[in-house]
């Protein structure tokens, strides 16, 4: 079973000696989605998002899923949010 899992933010990492790094984080619940205010500036993040290799860990933690197709999803006017699919439901 696929579920959606929204973009909820992303951190870049400090520290770490290697630039270019964040920290990802989804939900299954796309109110607590980050929020773009057009579907373009969102479509332009989105293909950033696909370029990178973001994984997923599994709620049991033994598995990873690198995210790939991420899309739009207008919520109201002036609001869009991102979204993957998931072969489970995300943790959080």
């Amino acid at each position: 079973m696929m579920t959606k899992a929204y973009l909820s933010k992303w951190v870049p990492r400090k520290n770490q000696g290697v630039e270019n790094r964040s920290d990802f984080a989804f939900d299954q619940d796309p109110e607590k989605a980050a929020q773009w205010q057009t579907k373009e500036e969102a479509d332009i993040d989105c293909l950033f998002f696909n370029g990178m290799n973001i994984k997923i860990d599994s709620p049991d933690g033994i598995q990873h899923h690198v995210c790939r197709d991420f899309a739009v999803e207008e919520r109201s006017p002036d609001k869009f949010v991102v979204f993957c699919m998931l072969p489970w439901s995300p943790a959080g």
